[in-house]
């Protein structure tokens, strides 16, 4: 039923009493972390109606629909007052909505013990941001599942600081020495470097995008040292 991609954060889920995924599509998660005894009860929540009525019925299907509430609405908005998640997983989606969603609901989030997200991009101002609330990231890992690279990021309460390098490709895969980050740095690195030599040669050196995309180049270099 879980791709390896949904695997992976199924697997990071802390055992506990109530779960919220955001952004639910099937319920693949909740009724993989219930039916394992990971978590007592869950939310999941979807602001597609025909998500949410795809995971009723996995739901139902699995005969958990008195443990799982599958609810339509737009982020930690469909957490109800008095609830309080100890896990809360938000996946599949771009970094910024994602921060968007968070900030909206952050008197939830902030009652988390652990945050689970897997921004598609923009994954340095998730890095960021989960640090501005509160949360250090205790587990952060990058792989690829059909041909696609995924970051995941396991967070709970706590302080922390990145260097800018950190905050850019993350601290634990360059203190690992993962090898699909420095496959991914290699992959982003020449694409990078094709741009740059195709603006050199059109004379845009001096343009602020080159400047831009030059350092992102030094940084990527950087990191390899690191792996």
């Amino acid at each position: 039923m879980l791709s390896y991609r949904l695997k992976r954060i199924a697997e990071s889920i802390n055992k506990c009493g109530y779960l919220a995924d955001i952004g639910t599509d099937h319920a693949y998660i909740p009724i993989y972390a219930v039916r394992n005894g990971i978590a007592e009860r869950a939310v999941a929540a979807d602001i597609s109606e025909g998500s949410c009525n795809k995971a009723r019925l996995n739901v139902k299907a699995h005969g958990l629909a008195d443990k799982i509430d599958v609810r339509q609405g737009d982020g930690l908005d469909a957490i109800k007052e008095n609830e309080k998640p100890d896990t809360i997983i938000i996946a599949g989606m771009g970094g910024l909505l994602m921060i968007g969603i968070l900030k909206k609901g952050i008197d939830t989030a902030l009652q988390a013990s652990q945050l689970l997200l897997q921004p598609q991009r923009d994954i340095e101002e998730v890095r960021r941001f989960v640090h501005s609330i509160g949360f250090k990231i205790s587990n952060e890992s990058i792989f690829k599942d059909g041909g696609k690279f995924y970051t995941l990021m396991d967070c709970e309460r706590g302080k922390e600081d990145y260097t800018k390098l950190e905050y850019k490709f993350g601290r634990i895969p360059l203190n690992d020495g993962s090898p699909v980050l420095k496959e991914y740095i290699n992959s982003k690195n020449n694409k990078l470097l094709k741009v740059l030599e195709n603006m050199s040669s059109n004379g845009r050196t001096d343009d602020e995008a080159y400047k831009r995309l030059y350092a992102e180049a030094k940084m990527c270099e950087e990191a390899m040292k690191c792996l």
